[in-house]
């Protein structure tokens, strides 16, 4: 199986071949460079097994981080095959399996709360946040979660960590272990950007009650955003627009904006609460033409030696600004829907010709989820409704979840 990082494909026997043919090893560098620049990463990894000098080219791309060709989304997850170390990439582009070996600590051993841009968020066994790009092997630390609001450390006498608290409005604080902390504190985490850009903004969509707290890479602390509200906004889902402010949608639907300066931000309440009841599984995407969609999923529970809980449905809506009410949206044309752990997003098939248009790709990210059952994964028609495995049958373990990925050979440290 061909490694993505930050190893180079193993050498893969090559037939000869008596018949003439051009010498494609003779194609000048900078040629060869522009043309396998414009390949996607399968085709990248087999078109370094035509001769040394594509191996050497191929390989120079990626360890240089000036390999930036747009990727098609993988499906990333781990696997008992793979090992602790390592995490397996189900390409949609060629439906074939690829493997990156990843830095410690152990990706088997990290929660998986966020995936923007072809980079992860885990949460190690400490509670604690990094950044990983699965593609190039990088490793970013996050603030720590003793600065997240409503978290204290809690120390033994001999100055060890021993435990965590989350504080809850009113009430006593809750304790937790070290390790247990990071299952019921993060629920989703979004970036601005591509790191490798500069100025990427993480923002944490976490408990007690859904709150939201943000930091800049290199920041000592992250900031949480306070409520004006007696009840706090409770927040589902959040992207990042065209403008660089952060839109949020809440538990009820609503969308609040929020301009962030500094450690400082300005909050706009942009769209009403539409929804009559508390909705967990809610989303928020833009469109590949401009509209902002409310994105309904509706899961059931299935009922035999273990129930399970499935994805049966996805309901979309437009998000109508000027009647401040939801509009029911029948196809989404050429675009294909990723939900999940991910950063919610609509890609155009016209630039993913891979993809399905008008199906949503979605994976588990239950917050209550257990580690044992079938993790929800799959592809949904939103022409019928009707559902089909990603992979059959599924190889993954269930923890960490699934979560989908689009792969970005862009280095921070170049």
């Amino acid at each position: 199986m061909p490694y993505l990082a930050p190893f180079p494909l193993d050498p893969c026997p090559m037939e000869e071949s008596t018949a003439a043919s051009p010498d494609w090893s003779k194609l000048p560098s900078d040629v060869l460079t522009t043309v396998l620049g414009e390949l996607e990463f399968p085709d990248l990894f087999r078109a370094a097994d035509v001769c040394t000098s594509w191996r050497a080219t191929s390989r120079s791309l990626r360890c240089l981080g000036i390999y930036s060709r747009p990727q098609t989304p993988c499906l990333l997850y781990t696997t008992a095959a793979a090992g602790p170390r390592a995490a397996e990439l189900f390409s949609l582009a060629d439906k074939k399996v690829y493997r990156a070996r990843l830095p410690d600590p152990p990706i088997g051993e990290r929660n998986i709360v966020g995936s923007s841009h072809g980079w992860l968020v885990t949460a190690d066994a400490r509670s604690e946040l990094h950044l990983l790009n699965p593609a190039t092997g990088e490793q970013v630390a996050l603030p720590s979660v003793a600065t997240i609001e409503k978290v204290s450390p809690v120390f033994d006498p001999a100055g060890n960590l021993e435990r965590y608290d989350l504080s809850l409005y009113g009430e006593e604080p809750q304790p937790y272990a070290v390790d247990e902390l990071r299952g019921v504190l993060y629920l989703k985490v979004v970036l601005s950007c591509d790191p490798s850009l500069g100025d990427c903004t993480v923002v944490v969509i976490h408990n007690p009650y859904r709150d939201i707290s943000f930091a800049r890479i290199g920041d000592e602390k992250w900031h949480w955003i306070a409520s004006s509200q007696p009840e706090p906004p409770r927040y589902s889902d959040c992207i990042f627009g065209d403008d660089g402010a952060l839109y949020a949608m809440n538990l009820l639907g609503g969308i609040h904006r929020y301009a962030i300066e500094g450690s400082t931000t300005t909050r706009n309440m942009i769209f009403k609460d539409t929804s009559p009841f508390i909705a967990h599984n809610l989303y928020i995407a833009k469109t590949s033409y401009g509209d902002v969609l409310q994105i309904w999923r509706i899961k059931i529970s299935t009922s035999g030696e273990q129930e399970e809980i499935h994805t049966a449905r996805v309901d979309i809506f437009k998000a109508d600004f000027d009647s401040q009410q939801i509009v029911p949206v029948r196809t989404l044309g050429d675009d294909a829907l990723f939900i999940g752990h991910n950063w919610t997003c609509c890609l155009s098939t016209k630039d993913y010709p891979k993809l399905l248009p008008n199906h949503v790709y979605f994976t588990d990210d239950d917050e209550y989820g257990l580690m044992d059952g079938c993790r929800d994964v799959g592809i949904i028609n939103l022409e019928d409704q009707s559902a089909n495995d990603v992979v059959s049958p599924q190889p993954w373990l269930n923890w960490p979840v699934p979560v989908w990925i689009i792969p970005s050979f862009n280095k921070i440290h170049k």
